[in-house]
């Protein structure tokens, strides 16, 4: 009978045990650190499709728009370079005054690269067809239609510069020195930079990408010099873009992590999903982008200052959830709720 009384006050401080682990796996962030939201940038996303477009429509085009709970609370929201090209001054006019209106903050995702400068050697067909360049005074073009709309410039979170600047090898891969990244972007940013002399910028770089190259560390330190020196500003933040589908991602944010923790460079996450499967849905990519962000911030005990919600994927294809699906705003909203907001 004792041995029998002993196994089974075993097994119960063993479920015991077990229950409590869970309970504090399962609860909120904010009973860590109540106050420790980190900034929030929301991409806009696509424009031009029907889905879309009823999210612009929803936000900013109609005569009262009425906003998800969650997105009231963002600090930034995001617009691509490719949406600020298409969206007509009379729309823009809207969006800029409803951000005013609720003292939220415009951010561009900037293709910030030049091809071409005056004095720079580069290979035939330097830059065409990579992802993160673009013409100069077309940037101009943009910065004056923001300016005639009313629009205050508040932030910049460049595309990835240094990756498809230095190291990408693909076709009409550039192979610049990092200094010439930094004229490149210098290049383009000045002329946001002349109309908006108060702007923020910061970066987007792939990774485990950049933490593969052997040097990086050093290449890094240097890159924030050259761009210093090229735009008379330091670098404000750096986004880490995940590729999930590499084994080595967690190794790879650990690491960058550390990195900007000591170089004092504030930190972004881009809370996202790996990229959507024939015959996978909707919901299941929403809900792998929600355990993304829950598994780097509970159990990778990594914390951003800042969080981007944004896809360039098919999933969810809109910013706003309506009637044809949940939106990039259900990942926000799960994201709050960690933090018991």
């Amino acid at each position: 009978m004792r041995r029998g009384n002993a196994l089974f006050v075993q097994k119960l401080l063993r479920i015991v045990l077990c229950c409590s682990l869970l309970a504090t796996a399962g609860r909120s962030l904010a009973a860590d650190q109540p106050d420790r939201l980190p900034k929030l940038w929301f991409g806009m996303g696509a424009l031009s499709s029907d889905a879309g477009h009823r999210s612009w429509q929803a936000l900013y085009y109609q005569a009262q728009p009425s906003w998800p709970t969650a997105l009231t609370r963002v600090t930034v929201m995001g617009v691509l370079t490719q949406a600020l090209v298409k969206i007509p001054d009379a729309d823009l006019a809207k969006m800029v005054a409803e951000l005013k209106r609720r003292h939220i903050a415009l951010g561009i995702e900037m293709l910030a690269q030049a091809y071409t400068l005056p004095g720079m050697s580069a290979p035939p067909g330097c830059g065409g067809g990579v992802e993160g360049y673009f013409p100069p005074d077309q940037t101009a073009a943009l910065a004056a239609k923001l300016k005639r709309a009313g629009g205050r410039l508040d932030y910049i979170a460049m595309d990835e510069p240094l990756w498809f600047g230095h190291y990408y090898t693909g076709a009409h891969a550039c192979r610049s020195s990092i200094d010439d990244v930094a004229r490149r972007v210098a290049a383009n940013l000045r002329e946001y930079q002349r109309l908006f002399p108060g702007v923020v910028i910061g970066e987007i770089e792939p990774f485990p990408s950049i933490t593969d190259q052997p040097a990086w560390r050093d290449d890094y330190q240097h890159w924030r010099q050259a761009f210093r020196q090229a735009t008379g500003q330091a670098l404000a933040y750096l986004y880490v873009d995940i590729n999930w589908g590499q084994p080595a991602w967690q190794r790879s944010l650990a690491e960058v992590s550390g990195f900007t923790h000591g170089a004092g460079l504030p930190l972004g996450i881009i809370y996202n999903a790996a990229p959507s499967r024939s015959g996978s849905s909707e919901q299941a990519w929403l809900d792998a982008a929600v355990a993304n962000a829950a598994h780097i911030e509970r159990d990778l005990h990594v914390r951003p200052d800042w969080a981007m919600f944004t896809s360039w994927d098919r999933y969810p294809g809109h910013a706003v959830s309506d009637a044809s699906g949940p939106g990039e705003d259900y990942v926000l909203t799960q994201y709050l709720r960690m933090y018991g907001r």
